[in-house]
């Protein structure tokens, strides 16, 4: 009885640890685990996070920049060589997204001119478990 109430207990711990793990709030600084590679614009981290995705780990950044949104979409466009920042639809004429691979990461942004800074949020999945 006692053996497997202590297999009990470590099915259920386990699980739990490795999600808390897995999802940590860095408050106003970017996640330290966040890879060297991952360009950030210049601004104030709102929020920075690990989490989980349905394909795996990753991170979370929110970012609030003095730059003009041209200035913030030419960003990332130079960093990422990426030509895919799509207006989106029906979301204002300043509002962008993309969604591009960077090695085997996938990053999927959103840029948006707020009334004196522009908004970024970019969810970074390293599509790996471990």
């Amino acid at each position: 009885m006692k053996k497997t109430l202590i297999i009990l207990a470590t099915l259920i711990l386990l699980p739990l640890l490795y999600l808390i793990q897995n999802h940590w709030n860095y408050g106003n600084t970017l996640p330290p685990q966040l890879p060297s590679d991952v360009r950030v614009v210049e601004g104030q981290i709102i929020s920075g996070r690990r989490t989980l995705f349905e394909d795996g780990q990753g991170f979370v950044i929110d970012i609030q920049s003095s730059l003009p949104y041209r200035d913030v979409l030419n960003f990332y466009a130079e960093q990422y060589e990426n030509s895919l920042l799509d207006s989106a639809p029906g979301m204002g004429a300043e509002f962008s997204v993309a969604d591009f691979r960077l090695g085997s990461k996938r990053i999927l942004l959103e840029i948006h001119a707020g009334k004196a800074t522009t908004y970024v949020t970019m969810a970074i999945h390293l599509e790996k478990w471990w």
